[in-house]
């Protein structure tokens, strides 16, 4: 029965599923506005239509026993948004406990938020189906708790038998029965009980929900061997991967000796393959096919003789288009394209021109000693990252911002280098540093290169930034500078953190806030406190900068491993669990795809999903922030590409010694440590 027949088998259906869809909606959060979004419902951009399987069964019921013109009961129209909120809830934590990234196509709740904000998230959808389920009364109310723990039943047992490949298809039905079954079940018996029917006519429709559950979960399992990536909106063939062996597998297992071999905790995508191909190949998928069938046959069975005859077809009619693929109303998976290369607003010529006037620079500063030394590696692209950077800049301004990112990248070098071999040296180096900094805004400070290049750099940034902005700037400047020397000290001792304590020192080290600090440079705007203390965008940056800091650690682990890098992720990975190389650097990769998917799913869904739970404005601060973030990320992952172990024919220790020797030799006249 396609949805025309059921709309005019229903005439009150569209209309009752819209006060259903009224009453579904994001759930607030007293006085946190920002923390609506979350409740967002997942895998549904702005404007979608979801299926409404659970809710529309429970109207059904309903018109099964009160006729299909009589005017719907409010109570049927909240039992059915009561039912459609508690599955919302149970898929935001089934998608935190199996690490899905994608609902219908879509990025998941967990893959925007994080596990711990969809775990809230969904308990927050919970308690408003609860709260609706307790006004119905307090019969609806046990029904409910009865159904929901069952389901809860069902989730521990198929966890425990992830794996297990002693599962026997009486346990699988088991576990299909309450994790699925059961709220298709619920469903149509609250539909029924809002009705005024007895106990018997209850039960009947509730078993009919029942083997219609477990035959659209067996439909399910069936797909996901069967159906691509791209017609489920999740990946493909997933239940094998995470060793949740369904009814095809079970029953290919009892003929194919071959598929236990493949079958094993940490199954490889190649092996799930095989295995994969070897369950379609021997006769189960067909025969779980027929289950699923017999399934909807005896749930039509159990539909004789209820209610009105008209009704009860056009049940039956939904209950065949619900297990026919061809019908499935989902929206279409979205396919949003990698971000381009961001072109570079300064025209090349100009941009060479930008170059070579801040070689020039270096030069004139006394940083670099010789012509060679300004064409260092570290150096001679900083004009075209500082354009990346600030993609909409003239070339006076990418000039601005070149000078000082070659100043920060100079300085973190400086604590990175391998004549710094005394740790009462490092203190003194950050000692000087930090009187130099410390006077960035108070006039050009006496000394050498280093003062002269900082001094100058931030004189064209004084002219550009308020001076709220620079003395938070030169508060971040000292911060750093003290988790540099921290990171330099814990690099000659030896030292090696634990796994916990590895990322919070690495965004010390790494200078996060000063970044942040040029990135409003280029936005031309001091961002507002409730713009950087919103929930997503400071996920986003966790995430962001994680992910990167961790390719960066990737890229550089030789070079980190020989000169005793003490915060490189895959060092500390190996330091803390005793891993090999091989298993280590696997691990970091899988977390850096998984950072980055997650970017993505931020970047791609964090417009769509913020604009309902703000009112439908499109405008909002941080929706521009986050679609800025997504145009000029390109641009940003550009800068991890100049690698701080790029040697010239000059080698790199030729200037940073001899400015490292300066800065010494300045400490020690000015008597800085007095």
């Amino acid at each position: 029965m396609t949805s025309e027949n059921v709309s005019h088998a229903f005439p009150a259906l569209e209309s009752d599923l819209e006060r259903v869809r009224e009453l579904v909606v994001p759930a607030d959060s007293p006085r946190r506005s920002d923390v609506t979004a979350p409740t967002v419902l997942i895998g549904q951009p702005a404007g979608a239509r979801r299926r409404l399987i659970r809710p529309t069964l429970t109207l059904l019921s309903y018109y099964v026993f009160a006729g299909p013109e009589r005017a719907t009961d409010v109570r049927a129209v909240k039992a059915a948004a009561a039912v459609e909120l508690l599955h919302m809830a149970s898929l935001y934590h089934d998608d935190v406990i199996d690490d899905a990234r994608q609902r219908r196509g879509r990025p998941s709740a967990n893959s925007v938020w994080g596990a711990r904000m969809a775990v809230l998230a969904g308990d927050l959808l919970f308690v408003n189906g609860s709260r609706i389920v307790a006004e119905l009364g307090r019969r609806e109310a046990l029904v409910v708790t009865e159904a929901i723990q069952h389901t809860c039943a069902g989730a521990i047992a198929e966890t425990a038998d992830r794996f297990r490949l002693s599962r026997t298809e009486e346990a699988y039905l088991e576990v299909t029965g309450a994790k699925t079954a059961e709220l298709l079940s619920l469903a149509c018996r609250l539909g029924a009980m809002q009705a005024g029917q007895g106990p018997e006519a209850e039960e009947a429709i509730a078993r009919f929900g029942w083997h219609l559950g477990l035959a659209y979960q067996v439909r399910d399992d069936v797909l996901d061997l069967t159906a691509t990536t791209a017609e489920l909106g999740k990946p493909a063939n997933s239940d094998i991967m995470e060793g949740v062996y369904t009814l095809p597998v079970i029953r290919a297992l009892a003929r194919e000796p071959a598929l236990a071999r493949l079958l094993r905790h940490g199954v490889t995508a190649a092996d799930a393959e095989a295995a994969r191909r070897l369950v379609l190949s021997c006769g189960a998928v067909d025969e779980a096919r027929e289950v699923a069938a017999t399934h909807l046959r005896e749930a039509i069975r159990r539909l004789d003789g209820l209610g009105d005859p008209r009704s009860r077809e056009g049940l039956a009619g939904y209950a065949r288009s619900v297990l026919n693929v061809g019908e499935r109303a989902d929206p279409p998976p979205v396919s949003v394209p990698a971000p381009s290369p961001v072109p570079l607003p300064v025209p090349a010529g100009e941009l060479e021109r930008v170059q070579e006037r801040l070689n020039a620079w270096l030069l004139d500063t006394g940083l670099a000693a010789t012509p060679e030394e300004a064409r260092h590696p570290r150096w001679s692209g900083m004009a075209a990252v500082a354009a990346r950077f600030w993609p909409d800049a003239g070339a006076e301004r990418v000039e601005t911002l070149a000078r000082w990112m070659v100043m920060f990248a100079l300085l973190d070098d400086l604590f990175d280098e391998p004549g710094l071999t005394d740790p009462a040296d490092v203190v003194r180096l950050r000692r000087r540093l930090t009187l130099l900094v410390r006077g960035l805004d108070d006039g050009p400070p006496s000394g050498g290169a280093v003062a002269t290049g900082l001094a100058q750099a931030w004189e064209r940034i004084r002219l550009i930034q308020s001076p709220a902005w620079r003395t938070r700037a030169i508060g971040h400047l000292l911060e750093w500078l003290e988790a540099a020397e921290r990171e330099a000290c814990h690099r000659l001792s030896g030292f090696v953190p634990s796994l916990r304590d590895q990322l919070p020192l690495r965004l010390g080290s790494a200078g996060v806030p000063v970044f942040l600090d040029s990135f409003e440079i280029t936005c031309g705007r001091e961002f507002e406190p409730e713009l950087h203390d919103h929930p997503l965008l400071r996920r986003l940056l966790d995430l962001g900068t994680a992910t990167m800091l961790a390719e960066n650690d990737l890229r550089t682990f030789d070079e980190d491993e020989a000169v005793g890098a003490p915060y490189n992720l895959v060092r500390v990975l190996r330091h803390e669990t005793g891993c090999g190389r091989r298993e280590a650097i696997d691990e970091v990769t899988r977390q850096i795809e998984n950072g980055h998917a997650q970017v993505d799913a931020i970047l791609t869904a964090g417009p769509a999903i913020l604009g309902p739970a703000q009112g439908g404005s499109g405008s909002t601060p941080v929706i521009g922030l986050l679609r800025m973030i997504r145009d000029r990320l390109p641009g940003w992952r550009a800068i991890h590409d100049i690698d701080r172990y790029s040697r010239s024919s000059a080698g790199s220790e030729t200037y940073l010694a001899r400015l490292r020797r300066e800065l010494l030799l300045e400490y020690a006249e000015t008597g800085a440590g007095r």
